[in-house]
């Protein structure tokens, strides 16, 4: 079995490494295409020509952030909401009852299977295109630049692996032996040090100023990922494991600090700072709720990293599971799969514009065959993924699936001023309040004081304005916190160990810290252990 397996990945490597090469210039406008439909591994790669493919050959794997995760409905973006207890579906092919009941494994549809194929893909990419960069003839600037832009990607697909499972398996040169890639996995916390954080610091010192007008990376994308980096590191799990690095964290879930913020992580924080007043007041507006679903608003406004997507060549994948299902208000299906859990959506003050109709959800809206036959819904439904044009029409969504918006950068800098606070800096009231406060604004809230600003009221409003742009998941791990849902109100957070949410049975405990390792990599890959109480285990993990 192993040997057919490996053969398999054999067969897959051939496939990907022919097709990256005939294929970099992508699918988007940025993406220029040259003729390397005769490329082979032994052709000759020096040449200037070669620059631009293998700069943005590794942007591909992007656009899979919103694809499909096995079966009818199910996709990636909504697999990471799912475990936070903020989802909330009844559709059953995606099998949202497994989050609800704690059955979650990994062999889970394609749950985690894609996540990890995507993502370390794209590192492949990247490895491979930092191997051949410095080979072609061109100067150290421009060498740094394309190697910023490219190490900036693989930061990202790292980043995004070890906030979802962990230690991972840690690959940084192109796979040339697939024998070779029987591997276990390597300390989450060496993966940051030694990958994530020199990539991103060497993107930043390396790479142009301003915003990603195309959506190519800049400085300012460089940046914004930094700092969320640095926010991670300066909480958890990072910070545990540092403090007994030899340990078997991941194989025993023997996470048990939940202090926030954590005193040792003071020096990441300070880093976070820095990025974070660079974006700061610079070229970024933070404009209307209809801009955030708006396509002619694609790179512009409060965007700084999107994925990119077109209506009529490859469409944003999470259109139709955020339609209600079976609903007859678009000819496309409708899966009624990414969904807030309606408790969520009552969390929201009545006075909060976001929760006004169609801001960022809606309760009605009109068969598309017919305009004068309104449909109402049982709940509300997220509005944020909505384009008239694709709703009602054939084209896919031409909306890009957005990373990092200017919103965040405003809640990240409230938070980390608080913290440094916390921890005995000093910084000024405006500093803390000064990012919370836009986001007030637009929403038509009162705004804070300084001493009205806690860790509720910040990982509330990162609730209310993020909601559903895949941040959840993550700032429940890094800070260990969750928020409960009250009546127009978050009316507290409550210490992730021991959180049940409401539509849960079972309150969260240390394992659900991380997501278990997917069951293709364990079949694979001998040497890869399974995460603390997760199926499928390795046999001699049995």
């Amino acid at each position: 079995m192993k040997y057919i397996l490996k053969n398999n990945i054999a067969l897959r490597f051939t496939i990907l490494l022919v097709i990256f090469l005939m294929a970099l210039s992508g699918c988007e406008d940025f993406l220029k295409e040259v003729p390397t439909n005769q490329l082979t591994t032994a052709a000759d790669l020096t040449s200037l020509q070669y620059k631009e493919p293998f700069t943005v050959g590794p942007y591909r794997r992007l656009q899979d952030w919103t694809s499909g995760a096995g079966d009818w409905g199910n996709n990636i973006p909504s697999t990471i909401e799912y475990p936070t207890g903020g989802a909330y579906t009844d559709e059953p092919h995606v099998l949202f009852n497994k989050f609800a009941t704690n059955q979650v494994t990994g062999s889970l549809l394609d749950d985690y299977n894609n996540p990890w194929f995507y993502w370390y893909s794209g590192i492949q990419d990247c490895n491979l295109s930092i191997q051949q960069l410095p080979l072609i003839k061109m100067s150290e600037t421009e060498l740094n630049k394309a190697l910023g832009e490219v190490r900036t990607l693989r930061a990202f697909y790292y980043f995004c692996i070890v906030r979802y499972w962990g230690d991972a398996v840690l690959i940084t040169k192109p796979i040339t032996d697939v024998w070779a890639t029987e591997l276990p996995r390597t300390s989450l916390k060496t993966i940051y040090d030694e990958i994530i954080i020199p990539d991103l610091e060497f993107a930043v010192a390396n790479l142009p100023a301003g915003r990603s007008t195309i959506g190519r990376v800049t400085q300012d994308v460089a940046r914004a990922i930094l700092a969320d980096v640095y926010m991670t590191v300066a909480g958890y799990p990072y910070q545990e494991v540092a403090s007994n690095p030899s340990k078997d964290w991941c194989g025993t879930a023997a996470w048990a600090e939940q202090t926030y913020p954590v005193a040792s992580g003071l020096e990441f924080l300070k880093k976070a700072q820095t990025q974070l007043n660079a974006l700061y007041n610079s070229v970024y507006t933070l404009g209307t709720y209809d801009d955030l679903h708006d396509p002619a608003m694609n790179n512009k406004g409060e965007a700084i990293f999107q994925v990119q997507y077109n209506a009529t060549l490859r469409g944003n994948g999470v259109l139709q599971p955020s339609l209600p299902l079976l609903s007859a208000i678009s000819p496309k299906e409708e899966n009624g799969t990414f969904t807030p859990w309606v408790g969520y959506y009552n969390s929201y003050s009545d006075n909060d514009l976001r929760k006004k109709e169609r801001q960022f959800f809606f309760t009605w809206d009109t068969k598309y065959s017919n305009v004068n036959d309104t449909v109402r819904f049982d709940v509300p439904f997220l509005y944020k993924q909505y384009v008239k044009a694709a709703v009602k029409g054939t084209d896919g969504s031409g909306l890009n699936w957005t990373h990092y918006r200017y919103g965040e950068i405003l809640l990240n800098l409230t938070e980390v001023n608080w913290a440094l606070r916390q921890l005995g800096q000093s910084v000024s009231d405006d500093d803390i309040v000064k990012g919370i406060n836009e986001i007030r604004k637009r929403a038509l809230l009162p705004t804070y004081t300084a001493d009205q600003v806690g860790l509720k009221e910040i990982l509330a409003e990162r609730a209310y304005e993020l909601i559903f742009e895949n941040k959840m998941l993550w700032d429940q791990r890094r800070t260990r916190k969750c928020v409960v849902y009250g009546n127009g109100e978050i009316s507290s957070i409550q210490n992730f160990i021991g959180h049940q949410p409401a539509i849960f049975n079972f309150a969260f405990a240390p394992m659900h810290l991380l997501s278990p390792i997917p069951g293709n990599e364990i079949a694979r890959n001998g040497l890869a252990t399974q995460n603390s109480g997760y199926l499928p285990v390795q046999t001699k993990q049995n």
